[in-house]
């Protein structure tokens, strides 16, 4: 029987990492260079990959980086790319005050976990009036919610301090609710007036709007109406006095009753050349307007609704719009993308594309407000046949079809759109799968069907990912067997239409029975299979 001998671990692995630091510092045995800026760094491929996801994906991977044994970091100064190469060798960090959103940055972008953290509690022993402003805008940026919770908590307590500073007039409206309504905000009534006023007036053309309902207190009411003259050039102003008036009198709000907008999903017809909504609560179809002859010339792909606008993208590239709640509006042709066969996705005011039917690693972001496509950096995997979805303020490629040998993945890559970089889920799917559907809710992820190229079938597995665990789990499966079709959200529920399969038949999903239920047959269309949306009306 083997018996343990006693040593000292952890002075065994500090005394290995340490030489391999010195080695670092030499060249010695290294097989790859990291370039920022001017400064070129070599380090060892194992060691950067067991400290780093981010370089653990880039490097399992035969990608440019791999081939030419360099990658070059251009979004950090050199200074903070150093720092994080030395943190991963020697498990220490210096940083100026100048320099630490940059450093988190770098941290996040290289998923070095540990050095995320400490920088976060550092930050929080560090706060004061003068550094809460940059430490609250990296809280926010990095998702450090213990940070964030920190910089609230100083900001009730401290209000009067950070009042004074002239970042406070860039502060967003959500912030100033958070600082107005609560009872712990450690400031005269007056004060606090005074301060919601300066930040209005700091833009007042957009701020003029909403200003009054943030003060709907009886003391600010009577200051407001006694004193300032704006809100008398408001009428949304006029109309929260005059609700706040009747709520303080009568015993029924407006909560009470529900003026919702009606939600329903919208397909593509190409036998009638026209949209039609479906009310999934009543089951009644509406025809819309027609498809523009342009985009049916095109071959109409995919669709995505982002606020009042339906987009549109062609096999082609060519990309459209339609304000959809408009009977009389006419289809606006956009800028085109350089994607073909593209699947889209929505998330905070840009769309999202990639390759769907092309094997492909690139993704291109499309900006509405000045019409403009940009090329964004490419993913790790190359593949066809992906899902795409929004969530947790990312985009989530899911799965797909290799190029090699044509197999189904289950992999997940996720872009941030905060530091422009790909990194690799830490759970993979249960299944391998391509030409899936999926769609998000506030919860998390969900995933249905597949084609099986090994059983040479579709499948009507379903998969969800909590946005809490990370993790992806098995549910039950779909009635009917789907690839390559949509899924949409509407009141929490999850809606599959269209596809190869069963491409007639709506199913709706309920997270709370954690049932599927076959809810419409559709008669007499031919719906094209990934541009059903859901809109409001």
């Amino acid at each position: 029987m083997e018996e343990k001998i006693n040593t000292d671990s952890k002075e065994h692995a500090f005394e290995i990492l340490q030489q391999l630091n010195e080695y670092r510092k030499t060249g010695r045995h290294c097989d790859f260079m990291i370039k920022a800026e001017s400064e070129e760094l070599p380090v060892h491929k194992n060691i950067v990959s067991a400290s780093s996801d981010y370089f653990k994906a880039m490097l399992s991977h035969e990608n440019v980086e791999t081939k030419s044994g360099v990658v070059e970091i251009k979004e950090f100064d050199e200074v903070c790319v150093k720092k994080c190469v030395d943190f991963i060798y020697t498990g220490d960090a210096y940083v100026a005050k100048e320099k630490r959103e940059t450093l988190m940055g770098v941290a996040h972008m290289m998923h070095l976990q540990r050095l995320c953290d400490s920088i976060a509690i550092f930050l929080e022993d560090d706060l004061d009036p003068r550094s809460f402003f940059q430490t609250k805008k990296i809280a926010n940026r990095y998702n450090c919610k213990q940070l964030e919770e920190k910089c609230n908590q100083f900001a009730l307590q401290r209000f009067k301090g950070i009042a004074q500073s002239d970042e406070f007039m860039d502060l967003d409206e959500k912030f100033i609710s958070f600082l107005m309504e609560s009872k712990e905000t450690k400031a005269k009534e007056e004060v606090k007036c005074k301060m919601l006023l300066a930040w209005t007036k700091h833009d007042i053309d957009e701020r003029k709007e909403c200003f009054l309902s943030l003060v709907m207190t009886l003391s600010y009411r009577r200051f407001l109406v006694a004193n300032e003259p704006l809100i008398f050039e408001s009428a949304k102003s006029l109309q929260s006095l005059t609700l706040s008036i009747l709520d303080s009198n009568e015993n029924f709000s407006e909560k009470d009753v529900n003026f919702t907008k009606n939600k329903q999903l919208v397909v593509f017809d190409k036998t009638s050349q026209r949209m039609h909504s479906h009310d999934v609560d009543d089951k009644t179809w509406t025809p819309m307007q027609t498809i523009d002859q342009a985009i049916i010339q095109n071959t109409l792909h995919s669709a995505i609704v982002m606020e009042s606008y339906i987009y549109v993208i062609c096999t082609n590239g060519s990309f459209y719009r339609l304000k959809y709640a408009e009977s009389n509006a006419k289809w606006e042709q956009m800028a085109n993308t350089n994607l073909q066969w593209a699947c889209v996705v929505a998330l905070d005011g840009f769309v999202y594309g990639i390759e769907y039917q092309n094997y492909s690693n690139i993704m291109e972001r499309y900006e509405p407000s000045n019409n403009r496509l940009t090329r964004l950096t490419n993913k790790s995997l190359i593949l066809a046949w992906e899902s795409l979805v929004a969530a947790d303020g990312k985009v989530f490629c899911i799965a797909g079809q290799s190029e090699q040998q044509f197999q189904a993945t289950n992999q997940v890559e996720i872009y941030d759109p905060v530091t422009s970089t790909w990194s690799m889920d830490n759970g993979s799917l249960n299944e391998a799968r391509y030409c899936a559907s999926a769609t998000a809710t506030e919860e998390g992820i969900y995933v249905m069907g597949d084609y099986d190229n090994n059983r040479g079938s579709t499948l009507t597995t379903v998969e969800f990912r909590s946005s809490v665990t990370n993790t992806w789990m098995m549910l039950k499966p779909m009635k009917t067997t789907r690839a390559q079709f949509s899924s949409c959200l509407i009141d929490d529920k999850v809606y599959v239409i269209g596809g190869n399969g069963n491409p007639a038949i709506i199913e709706e999903y309920d997270p709370e029975t954690k049932e599927w239920e076959i809810i419409e047959t559709i008669q007499g269309k031919n719906i094209i299979p990934l541009a059903t949306v859901a809109i409001s009306i």
